[in-house]
Formats: C-alpha cells, structure tokens, sequence
C-alpha cells in the first residue's frame, strides 16, 4: 500500500458538521488506499503538499495560499499537485481553477474525478498518483554520482548538472576518476582478502550461483571485486542514490572492468551505469522509482521493423545487467576488449518498459512497451543479449527522433506511468 497525506479543502461557508457530513461517504476509500488526513494550519509542513480533496467551490484562494507558504525547490519547478473532486457542491470547477493556476505558475496538476464513494476507477487513479507522486519526490531527492566525464564517444550523452537539476531535480556530483583509481590502490594495498587469495562474500555469491564460468580468471575477479568495494566505498562516503561510471578508464589503468560492481550495486538499490552516461543514470534510478525494480541499461544493436501492420524487433546488448532480473548468467570477459569480467545475462521472456531521456536540457524522453521474447548469444555483440518484439509506431519514433545510444529497460508494463510523471513534471514526450 501507498501512504499519502490528504486535506479536505472546503469554503468559509461551511461549517465542520456540514463537512464531515459531505466527506464521510468518501473517507473510507481514502483510507481504504492509505490516505492519512491532515488538517491544512498556518504552517506549511514541507516541500511536498499533500493530495488536495477538493470539498467545494470557493476553495481556491485557501489552496493558493497553502501553496505560497511551501519552501522553494531546487529546481525551482513547483511540486505536482493531486486534486481529489466529487460531483456536487462545485467541486470539479474549483479543481479545475486551481489546476490551470498552478500550470499558469510553472506547475501542473492531476484531478481525479470520484462519482461515488465506490469509484473503481477513482481508486485505480488515486493509487497509481499515490505512487507518481512518491517517484517524483525521490526522483527531486536523488543525489547522484558521475565518476569520470563522460565517455568520449557519447557526443548526445554528457549533459551538465545544471539540466539534471532543472528537469528532475536530482543533484548530480562530479568525482574525479582518480578518487576511484586511488581507492583501489588503497584497497590492494591493505587488503587482508586478498593477501589471503580469497574473494569478498559478493563476488564469491557471483561466482558460486553463475551457470558457466569462460574467459576471466580468479585474478580477474578479484580485481573485479576491489572495484566494487571500492566504488561501494565512495557511494557511502557521498551518500549517493546513484551513480554512473566511466568505466572504459579502468581497462587502461588497472587491466580490469566495472562489470560486476555496477550489476552488484544495482541488486544492492545503488542504481549503477556505464560510460558516464548521463542520461542513462537518470533513466536508471526511474526506472526503479516506477517500477520497484532495477533497469538494465543496454546499446540498441539492431531495429527490425515488421511487415505489413506487424510489429519489430529491437536487438540490446551490453556486459553488464542487474542480476535480480536474470533467470541465469554466466561469467564472460568484457566484449571490446577481451579482458576483465563481464555478465552474460539471461532473461526469462516477458513484459517490459523501455525508455530513454535527452535533449540538451534533458526535457525529452522516449518510452514503449514490449515483450522480451528471447535472448541469444551472439559473439559479435555485448555478453548480456535481449530481443524485444514491440510496436513499429514506437521503433520509427526511436529512429526519427533519436535521443541519443543507450535505452534502459525494466520488467513489467508501466509506460502509462512513466507518461503521467512526464507530463506532470513537463517533460516531452517524443
């Protein structure tokens, strides 16, 4: 269940029998959903308001007025506003009057409509706005990590912190690689693991449940491992949600990959990327607020597009992939260069969202749904491989509009979700 906060919102006119009288038909399916009434007082209690019940008219100079008294966010991008109207006593014109303010002020607004106190689909609505709204705050409270610039190449992919802040209202932290390259050292040095030839207990889990073990050496997985711990050791030290890393620097530096430690931080809720890609970071951590999973970041190898009204085929690969979403994986070297350890994921077939977010001010997103139909093993492409079957609207949009190479993408069918928070928080959709 998902608690949210609520007030009941009613004119001078009425006094607090005529209120409850008026709301208590309703209470029960707000309750029933989590709701926990506040009483709107002369101090607003944080950054984020609460789901409005709209009672009557004449309400909305006492909504406005609440809202006036809200701490300004980092973005300065007001928080969405829930508005809860019902049939009578012109509640959905004040709703309504409110809604099209806050979007005249930089804002916007969801109004749900509940007929009756057993509304199906009122219930269904309150509760998806329940979860929209959570996302939106962790997305604002997200403090992510850019270890290393952004990977040479990705030209469309290495936007400032300054539009991650405008857009989402996440902070992103520039930490020079060489914080993590001396991290290592440190942990080569003094490491009492592996002077004694073992494995830490997450690289070991790694190695004992994995299907098939080819290229990589113990040794290799042991750097592996203090790559990891390493970066482990930063994210608590910064206190960070996320992080992406450019991690093609550690082949040159110590002969090794990030593959293992960003799929174990992303099982651990430290939602990890590679090349220092920007956006994909973004993309990553909501995913996770939307879906209550971990997304796999991934390069589109391949767009088929079907014949006669039929749907494509999208081809994604990378070396790396959160193993909580695997069926099974086995243990491979890195694909470009040969070296280090890399996973090769399998996925059981299934529903998924896919998205990707650009655009210099990263204020545009594509997002479609699929079905993951199979996973090959193609040793000219990335270890983790997965074919998605999905509409041919959807793949023109990804080839006419790009946003850039990589596409994240989670289990489960939520892109009617991710479309909601887009439009609330004013983000194009493409």
């Amino acid at each position: 269940m998902r608690e949210f906060p609520y007030t009941v919102v009613s004119s001078i006119l009425h006094d607090r029998s005529a209120v409850e009288a008026i709301f208590s038909s309703f209470e029960p399916l707000l309750s029933g959903l989590g709701g926990n009434r506040v009483e709107i007082g002369e101090d607003a209690p944080g950054a984020i308001p609460p789901f409005f019940f709209i009672l009557t008219g004449g309400t909305e100079g006492t909504v406005l007025d609440y809202l006036s008294r809200l701490p300004p966010t980092p973005s300065g991008k007001p928080f969405p506003l829930v508005l809860l109207a019902h049939s009578h006593h012109n509640s959905l014109p004040a709703a309504l009057e409110i809604a099209g303010r806050a979007g005249q002020d930089g804002g916007s607004a969801l109004v749900i409509q509940i007929h009756s106190a057993d509304d199906a689909e009122a219930r269904e609505a309150i509760r998806d706005a329940a979860g929209l709204i959570r996302a939106v705050a962790a997305m604002r409270g997200s403090r992510m990590g850019a270890v290393g610039e952004a990977s040479d190449w990705l030209v469309a992919s290495s936007q400032k912190a300054a539009a991650v802040t405008a857009s989402w209202g996440s902070r992103l932290e520039s930490i020079p690689i060489g914080e993590l390259k001396n991290a290592i050292a440190k942990l080569r040095e003094n490491d009492e693991i592996g002077k004694a030839g073992e494995l830490g207990e997450q690289a070991n889990s790694f190695m004992e449940h994995a299907c098939c073990r080819k290229e990589p050496a113990i040794e290799d997985m042991y750097k592996s491992d203090t790559v990891y711990r390493a970066l482990k050791g930063i994210v608590a030290e910064r206190k960070l949600d996320a992080l992406t890393l450019r991690c093609f620097d550690i082949l040159g530096f110590d002969g090794s990959t990030g593959c293992f430690a960003l799929s174990q931080l992303a099982d651990e809720g430290i939602d990890a990327g590679c090349e220092g890609d920007i956006p994909s970071i973004l993309g990553l951590r909501w995913a996770r607020l939307l879906s209550g999973k971990a997304g796999w970041m991934a390069n589109p190898s391949e767009i088929i597009a079907g014949r006669n009204g039929g749907k494509g085929r999208i081809l994604l690969a990378h070396c790396t992939v959160p193993r909580s979403l695997l069926s099974g994986y086995g243990i491979r070297s890195h694909f470009e260069s040969g070296l280090g350890v890399a996973v090769a994921g399998i996925f059981a077939p299934g529903p998924v969202t896919m998205l990707r977010i650009g655009g210099i001010g990263l204020d545009k997103a594509w997002v479609a749904e699929g079905f993951l139909v199979e996973c090959p093993s193609d040793e000219g492409l990335c270890r983790t491989q997965a074919i998605i079957e999905m509409e041919n609207a959807d793949l023109a949009k990804l080839l006419e509009s790009p946003l850039g190479n990589h596409i994240v993408m989670g289990l489960g069918h939520w892109g009617k979700l991710a479309r909601q928070y887009l439009s609330l928080e004013k983000i194009a959709e493409v």
